[in-house]
């Protein structure tokens, strides 16, 4: 039987070569859950990454691609594929702005889209919630909170 800290593999029989660390834990959560996330929004247009954008630019109208690509860990590139996609679908637009670029702003059409993506992530976090237990998932949610101020201030 495989040690309780150890990864398994898929069958759960055989821990994997020693992927029980820290960092691959990590993946592994991550993983699951937008597998999860992406299974939630399978009767919409958007993926996990652009409904998480476009809620983004639904809580902060204006914000530029540069501005996003320095608060969260993606490539420029990658935010600027995402937008790129969620402008094609006409859930955002680009406006010119004082002075800051070019800044995202969420059309109508984004607007209904956003309520919907924001009605999955609150019944993933449920789901979540419900699978790990309540003090499991508080206790979780607090100490991924600290790491990501750790990291955000390493990097």
């Amino acid at each position: 039987m495989p040690r309780s800290d150890a990864a398994s593999s898929p069958d759960g029989d055989a821990p994997f070569f020693g992927k029980g660390t820290l960092n691959d834990l990590l993946w592994q959560v991550t993983a699951y859950t937008h597998l999860m996330g992406e299974a939630a929004l399978a009767d919409t247009p958007l993926t996990v990454a652009a409904s998480s954008m476009l809620i983004a630019v639904l809580e902060e109208p204006g914000m530029t691609v540069a501005e996003i690509s320095r608060r969260i860990p993606k490539a420029q590139q990658t935010i600027s594929s995402v937008v790129a996609r969620l402008e094609k679908l006409g859930l955002i637009e680009r406006r010119l702005g004082s002075g800051r670029g070019v800044g995202l702003h969420v059309t109508d059409t984004g607007r209904e889209m956003a309520q919907v993506a924001v009605t999955h992530e609150q019944e993933l976090n449920a789901r979540l919630r419900e699978l790990l237990g309540e003090e499991r998932s508080t206790a979780l949610t607090e100490l991924l909170r600290e790491s990501r101020a750790i990291l955000r201030e390493a990097r």
